[in-house]
């Protein structure tokens, strides 16, 4: 023991002594040794001296000594520095091994890999300079590539060999492949044909497929994956009541194919059931009140989820209460020799509080009233832990932090409320909430586009004159939004303004101001050209519903040639009242009301909900047209199973004249239109409805190949959405609808039907391509756009 002990000591302080002993002693010889196993190599000592800060004729400092070394180190592939005393002063000698060249890279035991890609993944060349660092990371991709293509047990390593007589080394890249860890199946043994679908959806293991996996990533095996898998799989049994439960799970390698089969074996034992249910320490509450919120009842089968799920019901009653320290422990006994657990509520009421004050910490940006307008918590008002978790979710979902933690505190001391207050603490971590996205497209309706796109989630336009004088950020920070859209395309170009206050002075009321410009040639032969504006206005009236005000201006400048046949003539005043009805130039000045009722689940991609639209607008007051619009439009989904959901859509939309405008005043690019890929599939864009009608001076009518558009239309969808996967959908669909040129008349519908698939690879990267089929003959020869499709991302 003593002998380890000196032995230990004098290694701990032997390093220390050594730079006791140099320490500020002169420095009388600095030499640089170059070892290489070629015989030719030189080196140029001088000018590795003059980058040392340690100099002959100077003091010894290890500090910098060891510094010189690092800068050396950056070099060569090792340096060794050897220390010597003579006479009291100090002799260096630094010997420096030069970094090999890599001579070749060979490639061993790779069978399903072949040696091009794996030296593509490496991506270093032979005769370059071999630095370990560099190599080692690169080295690293090869083990990632192995894991990617699912060989779970792949081994990976290398060695160098260096070349007689140079300076030069041969790369031995070695390689233990082991079993693919492609996933050919997964088979559950003693589950149900109910269960497994009920646990295919919740393990993340999944089989390969060929067509899917190389877009999602699965159907490959990884080691954390399968022990998730095992524990979800231990956990759906023992909320069944089987407590004794053991999952088994054996790989093996399918012979023909290589892949990997995975078998899952559920050895249950016996199942467990509740027997008595009892609480203890509850006098604010009775055992029936409290058990109301409980999801266990006696008989059910024993669920450690449930009964930790109910006990939080529990805590939650009392919390909305005030009680907000509120202890419920549950403790489950067996009964006997029974399978049967007796469940022990013991309950710690604690004492009611009221909200004191409201601290907010970590917005260095977001004002802090834009945080509080965000807040269900009132200072002065009975505690509500409902009101908590609400306020936590409405920040989180407002985007502006990357984290939000709401939580009550014990109030100082020396505050001026008493013991039954607690104060609030809402702490946030800020994010971005700018962003700038470049876009480009494709679609059947507008041909190619791209565009430009800056969005501002959290935006202040009180600070725009502290940004001219040149602080940009202060832009940021009032809540606001704030978009700018510019797209440029074959048939389209568009520029959207857009600003919304969502809560004007702290209060619900909501102001939006938007500015637009469009240039539209979507059909041959048509040109319409608009700018304008609108301001809008809304206030909730409840969770639901919604209710609003908007004003528009929008000068508007169409202009439609005709598509006339070459062997028909028309009549001067037909060709004319034709083209003084489609090509209008002119001013909108108009004013609606609107009422909004929406419940979806998801405002993306939706499965149950109910959203309602219906609109009222005067256009009239100012402006060079009178006229009316009512429209009124809904989207109803239905969840018919965990993937498949039903969608009807029902739309209607009346355009009446007054005062002075007549019918075919009203402008063109206000008019009804109906068809192309999201209204009446398989027609196209604008082509359900009328078309222009000429007559010659014989008085024959001639139906020619541009849309008049209407002032009455109707559209009805109903569609079947099947999630194939997360990303992918297909759909299958019924469309209807019609297009009248008068006043409140829907007849001659027509109708589409077909199907196609959705996919979307990412945010705001949606692609679609579908088909569909025109009932009507007629409507066939030159309406018709079977397939449609769109595509386009940000980059």
């Amino acid at each position: 023991m003593i002998r380890s002990t000196i032995l230990l000591t004098m290694l701990l302080t032997g390093p220390i002594c050594a730079a006791e002993l140099y320490e500020d002693k002169k420095v009388c010889n600095i030499e640089i040794v170059l070892d290489s196993n070629d015989p030719t190599a030189v080196i140029d000592a001088n000018t590795l001296l003059a980058r040392l800060k340690t100099k002959k004729g100077d003091d010894f400092s290890q500090l910098i000594f060891d510094n010189d070394l690092k800068t050396l180190s950056e070099q060569y592939e090792r340096v060794e520095p050897i220390i010597s005393l003579q006479n009291g002063q100090i002799v260096i000698s630094i010997h420096v091994f030069p970094r090999p060249t890599i001579h070749e890279i060979r490639i061993e035991g790779n069978d399903h890999i072949s040696q091009g890609t794996i030296l593509s993944e490496l991506n270093v060349q032979p005769q370059t300079i071999f630095n370990r660092q560099e190599f080692n990371q690169a080295f690293n991709k090869i083990q990632q590539y192995y894991h990617k293509k699912g060989y779970f047990e792949s081994q990976i390593d290398y060695k160098l060999i260096p070349i007689d007589r140079t300076n030069e080394v041969d790369v031995v890249i070695q390689i233990t492949e082991g079993r693919s860890g492609i996933i050919k199946t997964i088979d559950f043994q003693g589950f149900t044909d109910a269960e497994k679908s009920d646990l295919s959806g919740q393990v993340y293991l999944k089989k390969y497929n060929f067509l899917t996996s190389w877009l999602t990533g699965e159907g490959l095996y990884r080691d954390e994956a399968l022990e998730q898998d095992r524990a979800a799989i231990l956990n759906y049994l023992q909320n069944k009541g089987y407590a004794d439960a053991r999952v088994d799970v054996a790989l093996n390698e399918d012979a023909q194919s290589g892949r990997l089969t995975i078998e899952i074996t559920a050895h249950r034992g016996a199942q467990y059931h509740i027997g008595e249910v009892t609480l203890v320490g509850n006098t604010l509450f009775s055992n029936e009140e409290l058990m109301k919120r409980a999801i266990i009842t006696s008989g059910d089968a024993y669920s450690p989820d449930k009964i930790r799920q109910s006990a939080e019901a529990m805590k939650d009653l009392y919390g909305q209460k005030g009680y907000i320290d509120a202890v419920v422990q549950s403790e489950a006994s067996l009964k006997g020799d029974e399978p049967v657990f007796n469940i022990d509520y013991m309950i710690d009421e604690g004492q009611q509080y009221k909200i004191g004050l409201i601290h907010i910490f970590g917005n260095s940006t977001t004002e802090s009233h834009v945080i509080l307008r965000e807040s269900l918590l009132v200072p002065g008002e009975t505690f509500d832990s409902r009101k908590l978790k609400a306020t936590q979710q409405r920040l989180e979902a407002v985007g502006y932090f990357k984290s939000v933690n709401v939580y009550a505190v014990r109030t100082p001391d020396d505050a001026a409320f008493g013991e039954n207050y607690r104060d609030v603490y809402i702490e946030v971590e800020e994010t971005t909430t700018g962003n700038v996205n470049l876009f480009l497209g494709f679609s059947s309706t507008d041909d190619i586009f791209g565009g430009l796109e800056i969005t501002e989630r959290n935006f202040h336009i009180g600070h725009i004159a502290k940004a001219i004088k040149g602080n940009m950020s202060a832009l940021r920070g009032g809540g606001e939004y704030f978009h700018i859209r510019g797209t440029a395309g074959k048939k389209q170009n568009n520029i959207l303004v857009s600003w919304l206050n969502p809560y004007v002075n702290d209060t619900l009321w909501r102001l939006g101001v938007e500015l637009s410009q469009t240039y539209s040639t979507l059909q041959e032969g048509e040109k319409v050209i608009t700018y304008g504006g609108s301001v809008t206005a809304s206030y909730p009236l409840s969770t639901f519903w919604t209710t609003g005000m908007r004003q528009r201006l929008r000068h508007s400048n169409d202009h439609i040639s005709l598509d006339v046949p070459k062997d028909f003539v028309p009549s001067k005043q037909s060709r004319t009242s034709v083209e003084e009805a489609l090509n209008q130039k002119g001013l909108i000045s108009a004013f609606s009301g609107n009422l909004n009722y929406d419940s979806l689940d998801n405002s993306h991609k939706p499965r149950r909900g109910w959203r309602s639209y219906f609109e009222s607008e005067v256009a009239g007051a100012g402006g060079n047209y009178q006229f009316a619009k009512f429209q009124y439009i809904n989207s109803i989904y239905f969840p018919l199973w965990s993937k498949g959901t039903l969608k009807f859509r029902g739309d209607l939309k009346f355009l009446v004249r007054f005062g002075k405008t007549q019918e075919e005043d009203i402008p063109y690019s206000e008019r009804l239109f109906l068809g192309g890929d999201r209204e009446m599939r398989g027609y196209k864009p604008f082509f359900v409805g009328p078309l222009v009608t000429l007559t010659n001076d014989a008085g024959q009518k001639s139906t020619i190949n541009t849309p008049y558009g209407g002032l009455s239309s109707a559209f009805f969808s109903l569609e079947y959405n099947q999630e194939i996967f997360r990303m992918l959908d297909a759909f299958l669909f019924i469309d209807t609808g019609t297009v009248s040129k008068n006043q409140f008349d829907l007849h001659r519908f027509s109708a589409t039907a077909g199907g196609g698939l959705r996919l979307d690879i990412g945010n705001r990267t949606p692609i679609m391509v579908g088909w569909g089929y025109i009932f009507k003959e007629k409507d066939r020869e030159h309406r018709k756009q079977p397939f449609f499709f769109s595509m386009g991302g940000t980059f």
